[in-house]
């Protein structure tokens, strides 16, 4: 299991029956620190990753505190409390149903937390962060969630599909037609910590062998193409390897911003 500091690049691997995975992040090239931090519980049970932002070092401790909130939540023990109490409905899996409501309280909750914090700081810039998170479910199920503009990408027979669409301003502006002005791709519309409400978007899929799962940072997205980024998640088989030259060729396109990735293989 791992956290964040302010090394220049951290990386954490976990390897179980069902998948293997790694998480980096870096500073880049242009920060003095990194606001981002990733998670990988060691069993394997959820993956987590968050960009924080609100300056003076808000931002690593919004994302911090948003990680180990969720992690608090996201249990097997507290799963199994879940699907004790739960009726069963038809068409949906219990257990997506259970991971759901707990994804749903943790984001309430870290947000509640971050929110109370800002009104009694009153900091002239909010903190607040980004946050996307993995969770293997059972009978081959994969679930995700995000608030922001940090991604979950799939790559399947090389195909490369975005699972989640950016809370930003930027993207309403896409989905509507590209009227008026175009805004900065950095307006994000959603993120935890500043408003009262945070809302989460939750998805789920049946996952296939070799599936590779992507999360990421817009430190990435904004230095490479999904393109470049397919091309990279196709080289080989070594989740490692392809999270590392991920982060590289972010930093060689020009590392503006702090990079962090989590590579998944089921």
């Amino acid at each position: 299991m791992g956290g964040m500091n302010n090394k220049q690049r951290v990386s954490i691997k976990i390897e179980t029956a069902e998948m293997s995975a790694c998480g980096i992040s870096d500073r880049g090239r242009e920060r003095f620190e990194n606001e981002d931090a990733i998670l990988l519980e060691e069993s394997g049970f959820f993956m987590l990753l968050a960009d924080g932002m609100g300056g003076h070092e808000r931002g690593a401790e919004a994302s911090a505190t948003v990680i180990e909130i969720i992690h608090e939540y996201l249990r097997p023990e507290l799963l199994l409390d879940e699907i004790a109490n739960i009726t069963e409905t038809e068409g949906i899996p219990t257990d997506l149903i259970c991971l759901s409501s707990l994804v749903e309280e943790a984001i309430r909750k870290a947000n509640s937390v971050l929110y109370e914090r800002n009104q009694k700081g009153g900091y002239r810039r909010f903190m607040g962060t980004t946050v996307a998170g993995l969770v293997p479910a059972k009978d081959d199920y994969m679930l995700w969630f995000h608030v922001g503009d940090s991604r979950v990408y799939r790559c399947r027979n090389s195909v490369l599909k975005r699972l989640t669409v950016d809370h930003s301003a930027h993207m309403e502006w896409e989905r509507s037609g590209r009227n008026g002005i175009e805004p900065s791709k950095h307006i994000i519309t959603r993120a935890v910590g500043p408003k009262r409400i945070a809302i989460v978007d939750i998805g789920w899929e049946k996952r296939l062998k070799e599936d590779l799962y992507l999360m990421c940072s817009d430190g990435l997205t904004d230095m490479l193409s999904d393109e470049k980024i397919l091309q990279v998640m196709t080289m080989g088989d070594d989740v490692n390897e392809v999270a590392a030259e991920l982060v590289d060729a972010a930093n060689d396109a020009g590392g503006r911003d702090n990079i962090s990735v989590v590579v998944c293989r089921v």
